[in-house]
């Protein structure tokens, strides 16, 4: 089941996506837990780190536990970028720097950053040069674009450039995380670059895992949006008996309390809503809630009434 990038060896070819209020430290851990091979940090802008912002520092928040892992970093400026891969590789051990090309906000999108950057392979090459004096192995997370034939020369631009691996989500910018799922461009990058190949976009369980493999022939493939609220889903894809999702919840809050992630209480409430979406009273309940005390009581309650 395994595969390799760069000299870092994988367990398997379950990879947790970068998803923005989702994948922090403690989530991480919950997914490494159930299976998860590689582990993606949110995204982590480059300019807020350099200027020392605290929330920029927690999203890079990382332990002995927590590898292999891949720090994401979006931006558009190369000198900043390489000041933010700077101070990531001396502050942190992680094992791979990555470069958000895909993130559809438009909030990213107006920095010239995420998604934006497809339109500019030089600066791409630019950055990921730029990263090279830190020996870490670089990834980039691409979308695919509605002409193959772009997706294909900007994936053969990012591998010249030094990439050691490519993610693909293989949906075009405006769809962002809806809409139909291109096998056909990750199978076409696949052929044409010499470097691992991460599809990405749909997978919701162990059906779709193994037809992204067989349809692409990528080499691992990347868990999103169906992994919120829901670590046990890299078990299942395994064939193994998943952790219920309200006991996942408690040990997320445990994880969090004990690296400080609860004192962000917006996260852990968007976290409570997700783990419970199925039971609609205590999501009801959760959205009221004006404290982690009164989070932590609804969570670990049998009778929500």
């Amino acid at each position: 089941m395994g595969f390799k990038i760069a000299n870092v060896e994988l367990k398997n070819k379950l990879v947790l996506a970068p998803m923005y209020r989702v994948t922090d430290l403690a989530f991480r851990l919950l997914c490494r837990e159930q299976g998860a091979g590689l582990c993606y940090s949110e995204m982590i802008n480059s300019e807020a780190l350099i200027r020392n912002n605290k929330a920029a520092q927690a999203l890079s928040l990382s332990c002995t536990e927590d590898t292999p892992l891949a720090m994401q970093v979006f931006g558009a400026r190369v000198e900043s970028m390489k000041k933010a891969a700077e101070i990531l590789c001396r502050e942190h051990e992680f094992d791979f720097l990555d470069l958000n090309l895909g993130c559809p906000s438009d909030n990213v999108i107006n920095q010239g950053a995420g998604s934006a950057l497809l339109k500019r392979p030089k600066r791409i090459a630019e950055i990921i040069s730029s990263w090279k004096c830190f020996e870490k192995p670089v990834t980039a997370k691409i979308r695919s674009d509605q002409n193959i034939l772009h997706t294909i020369k900007l994936a053969k631009e990012i591998e010249r450039a030094g990439a050691s691996a490519i993610v693909i989500h293989a949906r075009p910018v405006k769809q962002k995380n809806k809409g139909l799922v291109d096998f056909v461009a990750i199978k076409r990058v696949k052929k044409a670059v010499g470097i691992p190949v991460i599809g990405n976009g749909g997978v919701k369980n162990k059906a779709g895992f193994e037809k992204m493999l067989e349809k692409t022939g990528c080499d691992a493939v990347m868990v999103g949006t169906a992994a919120i609220g829901n670590p046990g889903i890299f078990a299942e894809i395994l064939g193994k008996k998943p952790v219920a999702r309200e006991q996942a919840f408690l040990n997320y809050l445990k994880l969090s309390h004990k690296f400080g992630i609860d004192s962000y209480f917006g996260r852990m409430k968007i976290h409570a809503v997700k783990f419970f979406e199925e039971n609609k009273e205590k999501v009801l309940l959760f959205q009221k809630t004006k404290t982690l005390e009164e989070l932590i009581s609804i969570a670990g309650s049998n009778n929500p009434g």
